[in-house]
């Protein structure tokens, strides 16, 4: 059985410098809100984006730069619930996507993912986490240790 540490939020340190190995593209709704998709232009821009889905119903989509048009690519989207932050990290591969609900530890893995479906407690992460996880996944690092997810797939 695997444990989970708690880290305080002060302590959290994300990799900024990296860059992500493709283009991507982001697109939000924030205080009811839409944008158009607009170009993420680093790291540190994209945890900007992330902290700017302040209230209750904000929502980002951050993916492959033109990925409706494309046979491969990926997709984070969170969203923010009022009480934390639901996120989910996609790959897509000609017509499948395996979507992943992230959370903390194995609790997170076994909470399941069912589309429109509530998330556990172990799903909803705060702030920092929900940074840590969106640029690790983005820049190509997968998941940063002790967060795990729940596979749906989508045909």
């Amino acid at each position: 059985m695997m444990h989970t540490i708690t880290r305080p939020e002060t302590t959290l340190e994300l990799m900024l410098d990296l860059q992500p190995e493709e283009a991507l593209e982001w697109k939000a709704q924030v205080n009811q809100q839409c944008t158009d998709w607009q170009d993420v232009e680093s790291a540190t821009h994209l945890v900007a984006l992330i902290q700017g889905i302040s209230r209750d119903g904000d929502w980002l989509v951050v993916q492959t730069k033109g990925l409706n048009g494309l046979p491969i690519g990926r997709y984070a989207q969170a969203m923010n619930s009022g009480s934390g932050y639901q996120v989910e990290v996609a790959q897509i591969c000609r017509g499948t996507t395996r979507n992943w609900r992230v959370g903390l530890g194995s609790a997170s893995d076994e909470a399941g993912n069912r589309p429109f479906g509530g998330v556990a407690a172990s799903q909803n992460l705060t702030l920092a986490g929900t940074s840590e996880v969106i640029v690790s996944w983005l820049n190509g690092h997968g998941l940063p240790l002790g967060y795990g997810a729940a596979l749906h797939v989508y045909q």
